[in-house]
């Protein structure tokens, strides 16, 4: 009752801030009185000869997309369930999905042609945001970003650019918006099933040569599954842009989030504390370190966290930018640090009232620098760039453990500043010739720097250091307007993350791998076809093909915690099919399909897993979409996953003893939204949406052990400014 009360005081809140900010309701706004010599020339002036001031447009600037990118807008998640950033990007060609629950926390949620969130890429406002993955934090936390202050969101797949360094999945750009010369507001309330809730305001605008933002968002949800829930989802950010009379703009902008989410419970109907009331599951608890509880990894006579259990995670991000137009293009210095905390709050499966353990964590100390130019001299596209990131961490506390309920007491451990280093840099060139082609060609170069570790043994083992040379290259052909072919070759190059160059040491020894862990290289190819037809009916046909050497492989089980290794090789391959059909009434036919296939060979411990795992080979979308100039809007459509599994291996006295497959069934899930304009009032226009997620309520799972949601329920209310 309390959380109803707080979310109503919010609305009424942001209501209030609203009137603040824009001219009052039934008034027009005050006109200044004319003075010295334009009063004459006023009163002089014909009724005919009235001149009316035009509205100022904004020019927001984006680099050209590449030939692999797909671009959503804010527009595009203007509705639908209350999820985060990689719900509302499940529809795009080459995405997979691995999640346990539309808000909740867990590594490895989404894939890009088969690679997880440790091989690809994430940018915000021009600079990274992936974290260190340390103590069973992730190397990106989607739930500590929210669609409140979206602008834009870019998918580049594969490494088709010299621009972003150490990925092989390619990157997910985004944009936020940042301010606004005419002053602009955007409120959202949403209630759906799973007593779901969430407000969001933003507002943007402008004083003098200052533009700013300001947005505020608070959400709660019990959750689908057994104890998965997310309360007190808290965000905040506010920014800052100075535009100089020379030409420079500096922007400053802080960002700060927090939520509890709780663990997901182990509720099978084999278990004692099996409860009905919830779908049955396995159990999540989230982050890490791993603890060992005196039931081991499945409750059975109830020594292991239960109900109650969570974690309350906060994130602070700290950005500035220096922006200087120069010739004809610009260049951008920015400078960034973010900080992740973390408390974890264990309660006892047999006593959900009993805390037995408290765990205190510092998972990401990080910051970084980077520095760009563009120009575009005639039809030319020029870059360059440097930067750096140093990835770091804090230490782990553990307070008020009931030893009664461990068979090893935890115990806590420090963690280093600058523990990864990656210096970096790129030149690349856009060049169009011969009339029909253009051709890019750019080179990136990375030194890496991981900083020593502590072996199982307690002996200090020297860090670990690479570079590596990356040359890309990529014809584009434009034989008519409406035909663009593109071939694409690039050698790309992921390091070795802090978890994997950490556990390589202090992990299982074995004996059959090689001494040094070695970076993953490889071959890209990649080519495709844009193809405009009469009626504005578009299509895209894509296919790729990547050689990745030196693949690296984890495996837990073996003591004390994991093995970690090179493989010889996995290939990917895959095939992504786009088209859109305008079509009468302001309607619009869309669909996509990918095909996929991995293989993998020569693990040195005899490991035959020969395919990666959670990777359906085929997926398709297909919708119809309603967008009409009055903003009403709607769509249907239909997503389609194919059948996958997931490997389980066993391991005895660090031995692999059996290896088998959990299979996850295909499904196809019918999802349906709308919006309607109900009032315009003084510049202010407000919207009805509602929507329903897997209509049929099929019965899925993108994570073994964890249903997904049936019939997700939501609706609303949105005003824009």
């Amino acid at each position: 009752m309390v959380r109803n009360q707080w979310g109503s005081i919010l609305v009424w809140a942001m209501i209030g801030c609203l009137v603040g900010a824009a001219p009052m309701w039934g008034e027009e706004p005050a006109v200044e009185a004319a003075t010295g010599t334009e009063a004459p020339a006023a009163a002089a002036a014909s009724p005919t000869d009235k001149t009316e001031e035009l509205p100022q447009i904004e020019v927001l600037a984006h680099k050209e997309k590449a030939a692999t990118s797909s671009v959503v807008t804010k527009e595009d998640i203007s509705s639908g369930p209350y999820q985060n950033i990689p719900g509302y990007l499940e529809t795009q060609s080459g995405v997979d999905m691995a999640r346990r629950s539309f808000l909740g926390v867990r590594n490895h949620q989404m894939s890009l042609r088969g690679f997880d969130e440790s091989r690809y890429q994430v940018y915000i406002n021009g600079r990274t945001w992936k974290g260190s993955g340390v103590k069973g934090g992730f190397y990106v936390d989607w739930s500590t970003i929210t669609t409140s202050d979206l602008e834009r969101l870019e998918i580049i797949r594969g490494g088709p650019s010299a621009e972003y360094p150490n990925t092989l999945g390619g990157v997910v750009i985004i944009n936020t918006i940042r301010g606004s010369k005419e002053p602009k507001i955007y409120l959202d309330t949403y209630w759906g099933s799973w007593n779901t809730q969430n407000y969001r305001l933003l507002h943007t605008g402008s004083k003098g040569p200052v533009e700013y933002v300001l947005g505020f968002s608070f959400g709660d949800t019990k959750g689908y599954l057994r104890n998965n829930f997310v309360r007190d989802r808290i965000h905040f950010n506010t920014g800052l842009t100075y535009h100089t009379p020379f030409d420079l703009s500096i922007s400053g902008e802080v960002r700060y989030i927090t939520q509890e989410t709780g663990w997901i419970v182990y509720n099978q109907p084999t278990s004692i504390w099996f409860n009905p009331n919830y779908p049955a599951s396995d159990a999540d608890g989230l982050y890490g370190p791993p603890v060992q509880f005196r039931d081991g990894n499945v409750p059975t006579n109830g020594f292991f966290w239960g109900d109650n259990s969570y974690s309350r995670t906060q994130r602070w991000e700290w950005d500035l930018e220096a922006k200087q137009k120069f010739w004809e293009g610009d260049a951008i210095f920015r400078l960034f640090y973010f900080q992740g905390t973390r408390s974890d709050y264990m309660y006892a499966m047999n006593n959900p009232s009993h805390l037995i353990g408290k765990r205190d964590s510092w998972d990401e100390d990080t910051w970084g620098w980077n520095f760009k130019v563009r120009q575009t001299p005639n039809t030319i596209r020029l870059g360059f760039g440097l930067e750096g990131t140093y990835a770091g961490y804090g230490q782990t506390a553990y307070t008020a453990l009931d030893p009664a309920y461990y068979r090893v007491l935890p115990t806590g451990s420090a963690g280093p500043r600058n523990a990864q280093k990656i210096h970096g840099g790129f030149v690349d060139a856009a060049v169009p010739f011969w009339q029909y082609f253009e051709l890019y060609l750019g080179l990136r170069y990375d030194y890496y720097n991981a900083a020593p570790s502590i072996d199982n043994f307690g002996v200090l083992q020297p860090g670990a250091r690479a570079d590596a040379l990356g040359p890309r290259c990529t014809l584009t052909i434009r034989p008519t307007e409406t035909t663009s072919v593109y071939l694409s070759s690039n050698y790309v190059t992921r390091f070795p993350t802090l978890p994997e160059s950490y556990w390589f040491t202090a992990g299982y020894q074995s004996p059959l791998r090689k001494p040094y862990l070695s970076p993953e290289f490889g071959m890209q190819y990649e080519a495709g076809i844009t193809q405009k037809l009469p009626w504005d009916i578009q299509l895209r046909l894509r296919t790729y093909y990547y050689d990745i050497n030196n693949y690296i492989r984890t495996v837990f089980g073996f003591a004390p915690s994991r093995v970690i290794y090179n493989i010889n090789l996995v290939q990917f391959r895959g095939v992504e099919f786009e088209g859109q059909v305008p079509l009468p009434y302001n309607l619009t036919l869309w669909a996509n399909y990918t095909y996929q296939q991995t293989a993998a060979g020569g693990d040195p411990l005899g490991l035959t897993v020969k395919r990666l795992s959670d990777l359906p080979e085929n997926k398709a979308n297909l919708g119809l979409r309603y967008r009409d100039d009055n903003g009403a809007e709607g769509q249907i459509y239909l997503r389609f996953v194919s059948k996958r599994s997931e490997p389980r291996i066993d391991v005895v006295r660090n031995v692999i003893t059996n290896v088998s497959f959990n299979p996850l069934k295909g499904f196809v899930t019918t999802n349906m939204e709308g919006r309607y304009p109900v009032a315009r009032y003084y510049g202010f226009t407000g919207f009805l949406y509602a929507g329903v997620d897997n209509l049929f309520g099929v019965k899925y799972q993108e994570s073994y052990g964890f249903p997904m949601p049936t019939q997700t329920f939501y609706g609303g209310i949105q005003l824009r400014y």
